[in-house]
């Protein structure tokens, strides 16, 4: 999602359109804070080799790992 957009997004956006798209499904009540806890957790797991990159508080950007 954030490669197709090609700017930073939040959770809540991310999630919205994900499911407009109908790229996810969820039956979860918390899906941003799901998504959001996921994206950390990479970030913290793979530091710079991560998918995303934390731009602003709760903004992340794909970074050049996720174009490949």
């Amino acid at each position: 999602m954030l490669v197709l957009a090609g700017k930073p997004m939040n959770t809540k956006k991310m999630v919205a359109k994900m499911l407009a798209d109908g790229l996810w499904k969820t039956g979860g009540r918390t899906p941003a804070a799901t998504i959001y806890a996921a994206i950390l957790r990479e970030v913290w797991a793979k530091g710079k080799d991560a998918r995303f990159r934390k731009t602003d508080r709760g903004q992340f950007e794909a970074t050049a790992a996720a174009r490949q």
